[in-house]
């Protein structure tokens, strides 16, 4: 039997607090299916606190706590899209895995290594389809979690379109008028700040007009590397606008993560117009697309000679601009959300009545 409404329902326990990275991709879901007249949605609150915000963020939209997702024949599919499966559901499910770190580098502490894996073994023993963002999380997937690379499918997430590029952005005082090099969210191992720490120290040597800068915090034993080498650079809380402006203004932004399940940095740098340096590693190439610059990850000489060339270099810097703009300047932003969208409404499709 056929149903003329699709009734969706979306596991929200992070959407309240995550407004970004898997926020973002979220909200963008979202905004698809609130535009779909066809659509019953429902949106899953991890507990009774969150339910006023999500009701305010979604006024139009049902809200349920505590979750009732295992009542057979109440939804139609279920998307869990914040990196495992929170509950169980009767209904056919979706979960979105972005990566496995969760188990190549575990949590030190058991209960916080508990609570991160666990959702994720669910997901790999019971989902109808695990979603991802790149072939190189997938072949991680199936590596990590032993789940069929045919229950897998694949979506490249589409920058936001906050994200894009723009003159005349107002930088803060202490950087507004020097050169810059931009990291952002360094503090895993795996994001591999040390040496891009020690490739800034070598590429501005000698020079007092050029910086590093910081979004986020560095480990502590990294902060104490970039003294040792005494590199000038600034750790900040940005703003998603005071980001924009960062991207845009950069001279490079540096991507040399060992490891990435996609990169969403790199990408929202490149959808401003940003140089950006990546390293040549996990799905950074797939992200990328052509339009950065892809380095070795552990050849600190390399990024230091490519961040010196787009300080100092402007013809250099214009042209990789120019690639990084023409990466997304006719690509379709809502893809991602749509392709998302349509792999639920085949799920419920296939349901059996």
């Amino acid at each position: 039997m056929k149903r003329e409404r699709f009734r969706l329902a979306v596991d929200a326990a992070n959407l309240v607090r995550d407004k970004r990275g898997m926020g973002r991709l979220a909200r963008a879901v979202l905004r698809e299916t609130l535009a779909d007249p066809a659509i019953e949605l429902t949106l899953l609150a991890e507990r009774g606190s969150d339910v006023r915000a999500l009701r305010a963020e979604f006024p139009q939209t049902r809200v349920r706590w505590p979750i009732t997702a295992q009542i057979s024949g109440t939804y139609d599919a279920l998307w869990y899209p914040f990196n495992g499966m929170r509950f169980p559901s009767a209904a056919p499910s979706l979960v979105t895995i972005h990566d496995v770190f969760a188990f190549t580098e575990p949590h030190p502490e058991r209960v916080a290594r508990y609570r991160e894996q666990a959702p994720i073994e669910r997901a790999a023993r019971v989902a109808t389809r695990v979603l991802t963002d790149s072939f190189w999380s997938r072949r991680e997937i199936v590596r990590a979690l032993g789940v069929s690379r045919d229950r897998i499918t694949v979506v490249h997430p589409s920058p936001d379109a906050f994200w894009f590029p723009k003159e005349g952005d107002v930088l803060p005082a202490p950087i507004a008028n020097r050169k810059f090099a931009l990291l952002v969210g360094v503090r895993e191992r795996r994001k591999n700040a040390r040496m891009a720490l020690d490739a800034c120290a070598r590429a501005f040597a000698g020079t007092r007009d050029k910086t590093l800068v910081i979004v986020g915090e560095l480990a502590p034993d990294d902060r104490v590397f970039a003294r040792t080498l005494g590199l000038s650079c600034g750790e900040i809380a940005a703003s998603d606008a005071l980001l924009r402006a960062l991207y845009r203004k950069a001279s490079a932004v540096l991507v040399p993560s060992l490891a990435e399940g996609f990169g969403m940095v790199a990408v929202e740098a490149l959808a401003c117009g940003a140089p950006v340096l990546a390293a040549n590693a996990a799905a950074l190439p797939e992200a990328t697309d052509g339009a950065a610059l892809l380095l070795d990850p552990r050849d600190v000489a390399a990024w230091a000679r490519a961040i010196r060339e787009l300080c100092d270099d402007d013809a250099r810097a214009d042209a990789m601009r120019a690639s990084a703009v023409a990466r997304f300047a006719t690509s379709d932003r809502t893809r991602a959300a749509r392709e998302t969208l349509a792999i639920l409404k085949n799920l419920a499709a296939s349901r059996s009545w």
